[in-house]
């Protein structure tokens, strides 16, 4: 298989198992959060996360084709090659953290952050090392 092949079906892979995984852990975080009321009520906002959540995660997918970039002469370092898969992916997530939390850093807000992208950043890591080996990524 190819590096560009690796590199694509890496993203595609990763978008695929790391919504499955965010979305059972955003079931049982919901409902072990759930408040429970006598009268419910008529306008429930707990699916906007779940929205939210695929978007999030095809954004970060989105973002990580730069990591094709590494398939260019001059990125073929270790350091460069890690850049281009991690650089912006990264940026994104550490900005949107704390444009949605507004400064004011709580659990839940913590936890919800942690559903969406850790799960894509270990699979993305994973494809990352599986990449440096089978590809012998060497400094040039």
């Amino acid at each position: 298989m190819s590096k560009r092949k690796f590199i694509v079906f890496s993203i595609l892979k990763t978008w695929l198992i790391s919504t499955l995984i965010s979305f059972v852990l955003l079931i049982l975080f919901v409902n072990t959060t759930r408040e429970v009321r006598e009268v419910p009520r008529n306008c429930d906002m707990s699916g906007l996360v779940y929205g939210f959540t695929i978007f999030w995660i095809l954004f970060l997918s989105i973002l990580s084709v730069s990591s094709l970039l590494s398939l260019l002469k001059p990125f073929h370092g270790k350091i460069q090659t890690a850049i281009c898969w991690f650089l912006l992916p990264v940026t994104a997530s550490a900005f949107s953290f704390f444009t949605i939390t507004d400064g004011k850093i709580g659990g839940e807000e913590v936890v919800v952050f942690l559903i969406m992208n850790l799960p894509w950043l270990a699979f993305w890591m994973f494809y990352y090392y599986r990449f440096n080996i089978r590809f012998n990524i060497t400094n040039c």
